[in-house]
Order: C-alpha cells, then sequence, then structure tokens
C-alpha cells in the first residue's frame, strides 16, 4: 500500500512539472531548434503574460541556464513565461571567428511568433537577458530586432567589434548590464574581437538621448566574497527609457547571485541578477517606447534617414535667433558643427565626411534644445 501511494505521489508530482516545464522544437531554416518553455504556477491560457528570453552562455544550454539563473521561481511570483533556447552547438551567433552562423535573430523572431500562438504572450512585452555569448545576443536582437523586444539585460557580455559597427536600432531600447571588472573571460575594458562596456553604454546612452552624468550608488556589502557593486544610472531617457550599469569590482566572469557556481572567478552574492533584471525589464513596454521616425515631423526631424546621397535635410524649429547645429557620433563625441541662419525652418548637412554608423544632431540656441537621430549607411 505505501508503494502504491509513492508512486501516485510521484506520477501526481512529475505531472505538474511536464506542465510548467516543456522541452519544445520545431525546424527553422532546415534545422531543428529546441527549447524549454516554464510557465508560471497560475499560468492560465486565457492569461496574457510577458516573456523573459534567457539566453545561455557559449558552450551552456537553455536547461543550464534554467538551473543557475533562478528565473522559474521569480516567474512564479511576478507571473511571467520564460523560455530557455538552445544555441547551435552550444553557441549564438553573434559575429565571433569559430561561432556560429546560424540565423539566430530570425530563429528568435520565429519562436516569439511559436510563443504568442502557443500560450497567448504579450507581444508589447518580450524582454531579452542573456550571459556571455547569450548577453551578446541580447545586444544583437536590440540592434536588429528592436520593433519585438522592449527592453534588454546582459550579464558578462559586450557587443563584438562588427555588430558594434553595423549597429542601427529601430527603437529607443532601455539597457541593464551587469560586469565584473575582474572578467578574464570577456574583458571590461574590450578586446579580443569586443569592445568595452564603457563603449556599448555610450552607444546606448547617446542613442537613448540619456543624460551625460549618471546617479552613483554604492550597493551594500552584504556578503563578504571579495566584490562590491556600484549602479550607474542615467535617467530620464528619451521615451522615459534608462541605461544603467551594476558595475561588480572584483567581480568575475560570473553570474552574481547566481544558483551554485557559474563562470570563472569571484561570484558576487550582494545582489541576485535575475531579480535584478526583472525588476529593470518588466518596467518597459513596446508600447511606451516608439520608433525612430524615418520622416520629418511637422516641427523638428531629418530626412532622408537613412542617409542618401551624403545629404540631410533638418527642420529647425524655426522664428529663433542665429544658433548652432551639433553632430555627435555614438561615443557622444561632437564631429560637425553648422550654423543655422535666424528664422531658418530647414538648413541642408553634407554628411558626406560622416564614416557610416549611427549619429544624434542636436540643435541649440535661445530655442529649447532638441534631438533627432539619423544613420548614414
Amino acid at each position: 500500500m505505501r508503494n502504491l501511494f509513492m508512486t501516485l505521489l510521484c506520477c501526481l508530482l512529475f505531472s505538474g512539472v511536464s506542465q510548467s516545464q516543456v522541452n519544445r522544437s520545431f525546424i527553422f531554416d532546415g534545422i531543428n531548434r529546441t527549447w524549454i518553455v516554464y510557465l508560471p504556477v497560475n499560468y492560465s491560457q486565457g492569461n496574457t503574460l510577458p516573456l523573459l528570453l534567457a539566453l545561455h552562455p557559449l558552450t551552456g544550454t537553455g536547461l543550464n541556464m534554467m538551473q543557475f539563473t533562478g528565473f522559474n521561481s521569480i516567474a512564479d511570483t511576478a507571473n511571467f513565461i520564460v523560455v530557455y533556447p538552445d544555441g547551435i552547438g552550444n553557441s549564438w551567433n553573434v559575429g565571433l571567428p569559430g561561432g556560429s552562423t546560424a540565423d539566430d535573430v530570425g530563429f528568435i523572431s520565429a519562436l516569439i511568433d511559436t510563443l504568442h500562438q502557443d500560450y497567448n504572450i504579450d507581444l508589447n512585452r518580450v524582454y531579452g537577458a542573456g550571459f556571455s555569448n547569450g548577453g551578446f545576443l541580447c545586444y544583437r536582437l536590440a540592434c536588429e530586432l528592436g520593433n519585438r523586444i522592449a527592453a534588454i539585460a546582459s550579464v558578462a557580455g559586450t557587443m563584438t567589434d562588427a555588430s558594434f559597427a553595423a549597429c542601427t536600432p529601430q527603437r529607443i531600447t532601455p539597457v541593464l548590464h551587469i560586469h565584473g571588472t575582474s572578467d578574464i573571460v570577456v574583458s571590461y575594458n574590450g578586446g579580443f574581437g569586443n569592445v568595452s562596456v564603457d563603449q556599448v553604454l555610450s552607444f546606448w546612452k547617446s542613442f537613448d538621448t540619456c543624460p551625460v552624468f549618471p546617479v552613483v550608488e554604492n550597493l551594500p556589502d552584504l556578503v563578504a566574497e571579495g566584490s562590491t557593486v556600484q549602479r550607474y544610472t542615467w535617467s530620464p531617457c528619451t521615451e522615459g527609457s534608462e541605461v544603467m550599469l551594476l558595475k561588480v569590482i572584483n567581480g568575475g566572469h560570473t553570474w552574481p547571485g547566481s544558483v551554485g557556481v557559474t563562470g570563472l572567478g569571484n561570484t558576487n552574492r550582494d545582489i541576485n541578477a535575475s531579480s535584478e533584471i526583472w525588476k529593470f525589464v518588466s518596467k518597459y513596454t513596446l508600447a511606451q517606447i516608439t520608433a525612430i521616425n524615418t520622416e520629418a515631423s511637422e516641427k523638428t526631424g531629418i530626412y532622408p534617414n537613412p542617409v542618401q546621397d551624403g545629404f540631410i535635410v533638418i527642420l529647425t524649429p524655426g522664428n529663433v535667433k542665429e544658433t548652432i547645429l551639433y553632430i555627435m557620433n555614438a561615443d557622444g563625441r561632437t564631429v560637425m558643427t553648422q550654423i543655422i541662419p535666424k528664422n531658418a525652418s530647414r538648413i541642408s548637412v553634407n554628411t558626406s565626411v560622416l564614416t557610416p554608423g549611427f549619429y544624434l544632431a542636436r540643435i541649440s540656441g535661445s530655442s529649447p534644445v532638441t534631438g533627432s537621430k539619423f544613420i548614414v549607411q
């Protein structure tokens, strides 16, 4: 009788797990792509829930990512769906030599469609979070799939040189970055094919039109494991967006607050990266963050955008005193200036001297400062 009771109990427990954690796959681009989807305990098909894409590191799997992040328990409390995709050959295509060449951006887009069809996810609340190689992919998603990703968070992953140079985001993107200063795999200062943390954040701060100076906080040193955390917050940015850095002083290539040991080096225990990520990304929806204008607005704007034939037209507020146009690059440096005559409603700017990339135009003078973004291809 006791054996029968234990058998029934095990069946019930297994049944509960199988309903909340499902192994799935489909064929994409001729390749069998696999993932694990986790449904929170209160999930109902009638509910429209947010989705978190949790992207594993190089040599890792979706299952590993699920185990060390502990996102499932957070999902149960906050009521969101988590999906743990698998990269081909345990890697993601982020432009690193020898890495995957699969169309991972296309795969993620198709995966979002599938999850919407099968689980009724909220397409306005899809977020990306990744560790190392998965963090690199999060930035690719922000650059190339920004019309589907509301916010991203990267732990110990920056941008490759190629991805950084080619990044042309479609939308303002809130960004959280978590990185250890003693990371020997993906150096905080860049190199070996990837840009530094400061370069990545300079790009997104400029793109999101954030304040120049951050609010800096020294977080409590709760656990004596040899590392501490500083929080840098650039806010408010355009459309209420935000860029945030959790700088782990003496932290290694690890996931802070992880379940068990991850990566190499010192694992910070003062913060829980998974909790910090959900707290950050869940504040945003695609409905809040508008797309970049490619046509001139009624008052101020730039066209054509992206730039064609080496010239752009910038509409000005008009009816103002003589003022100055500043063109700044992705690092926030001024690379060109031009005088705007008094009461001019528009000016033509020669952009042929600019290298391909993202730029910000600012008009200053007696009128309020305005900003517009444009891309030189």
